[in-house]
This record gives structure tokens, sequence and C-alpha cells, in this order.
């Protein structure tokens, strides 16, 4: 897994400087914001950031500020999940572990996760892992895999006409993620109500379109939304602002919305 998203990101390299260096270190650091300071809310929103990008990304862009603004009854935490943490296909456990477990036991009953681009696949790969645990999921421009599992997918006329094998690997490795990341989506051609609310956003003709037209084919009307624009903050803030208007988390509704699918 590590191997194919720093493939991706070769170009990104003299500019990363010392990201590619960090430490995965336990638990994973995070930035908490809280809607209203020494009274937790019932909802938590998780963000997970991409390639290049932490934790204070997330605020530097205004999405925590967002959220607040929106009237959504929920705190949030940027989790500063980079690359590194990637590397040996269990993401989802060390999110699960150090972030999602303890929202859990500290009484939040409703948890959304975003992510761009990078971040999209640990969010995925979290909720494919404790699906019973995520109401929702919001994705901007989501690397969902590699480039050649995508494809397959593609040629084969869409999630919705591609099979999963009928045997699957007895666990996930960092070289068969996308073919367990790829068979949880088919959840939301063949059972949906049983999945995450998932709204997704990108933009038009964006590096990972491709992938992410084939997943917003199987997601409801409403649920995908596309703009001009490209790769980045500058696309991803509006198209969250918007996408949050339309999920609603915070307002105990998530299993509607979830059903609805």
């Amino acid at each position: 897994m590590l191997r194919s998203l720093l493939a991706s990101a070769l170009a990104a390299l003299v500019l990363g400087g010392c990201y590619f260096v960090q430490s995965p270190s336990r638990p994973v650091p995070a930035l908490a914001v809280l809607r209203e300071e020494g009274e937790r809310q019932g909802c938590l929103m998780i963000f997970l950031p991409g390639m290049l990008d932490g934790p204070d990304t997330y605020l530097d862009h205004g999405f925590p500020q967002d959220l607040l603004r929106s009237g959504a009854a929920c705190d949030s935490v940027a989790v500063n999940l980079h690359v590194r943490y990637y590397g040996d296909g269990n993401v989802a456990e060390k999110v699960w572990e150090d972030v999602l477990a303890p929202a859990l036991a500290r009484g939040y009953d409703e948890i959304w996760i975003v992510g761009v681009s990078m971040g999209g696949l640990g969010a995925l790969l979290t909720a494919s892992a404790y699906t019973r645990h995520v109401d929702g999921i919001i994705l901007l421009s989501p690397y969902l895999g590699e480039e050649s599992f995508v494809r397959t997918v593609i040629d084969a006329g869409g999630l919705a006409e591609w099979t999963p094998p009928s045997e699957m690997p007895a666990r996930m490795t960092g070289d068969n993620y996308s073919l367990f990341l790829w068979s949880w989506l088919r959840g939301y051609v063949d059972d949906p109500e049983s999945m995450p609310a998932l709204y997704l956003g990108f933009a038009n003709g964006e590096r990972l379109a491709p992938g992410d037209e084939v997943l917003a084919r199987v997601l409801p009307e409403g649920h995908v939304l596309q703009q001009d624009g490209n790769h980045g903050w500058a696309t991803w803030r509006p198209l969250f602002r918007e996408l949050l208007a339309r999920a609603r988390p915070g307002r105990g509704d998530a299993s509607v919305l979830a059903s609805s699918q």
C-alpha cells in the first residue's frame, strides 16, 4: 500500500521536505475542536489528511470552522494520519485504537469521517473494518486504490457489474487492499441499507476522477457533487460546505440518511 501511495506522490517529493521522514508514532497525534468549551457533543467528525498535509491543514482551510458555522451539533478531531501509517495495511486498526474506540468510550454516539485524497482511502478502510460504528463518510477527491485495480472495475462496466472473487484472501495487506476496498464498496450496490451514509465530491477531469466517477454512479442522487477545479483545497472547501449541508451530521438523522441509500 505504501509503495503505491508513494509512487503517486513522486512529483511532490521535493516539496514534501520532512513530511516523508515523520515517524508513525502512537497514539496518532490529533487536534480536537469542541463546539462548546467544556461540553462534549454527541457527534464527532474525524478529519483524515491527504498526502503532504497534516491535521493543522484542515484548520488552516477552515473545515472545523465550517462545521461549527453549519449548526451541526458536532465536535471534530483532525488526525495526523500521514503516509507512513499506511505501510502495513493496518491503517484502520490504528484509527480504531487511537481515535474511534476512545471517542466511543467518551460517549460519542454519531461518528462521521471526512477524508481528502489519501485520507479518503483511510476513511473508507476504517469504515469497512468498523462499519457499525461509522454513521457517515464525506469523501473529497478520494484515492480509491491502485490505478490498475480501479481500471479492472472500470473495464468490467462499473461497480454494479464488477464481481468480487468468491474466495477472498485471509487478511488485508499492503498488496491486496484495493481488492478489499472495492469488495466492501460493492455493498452500496448489494445492500446499501447496511452501509454508512456516503457523500462524494471531486473536480471534473482531475487525476482521481475516473475511480471517483465509478463510485459516484452507485450513490443516491444528492450524495455526489462535481465542480470545475483541481485536486486541492480551493476545490475541496466549497465541496465540503455543500456536502455538509446535504449530509446534516449531528442532527440525529444519520441512520435515516444511511437507510435512504
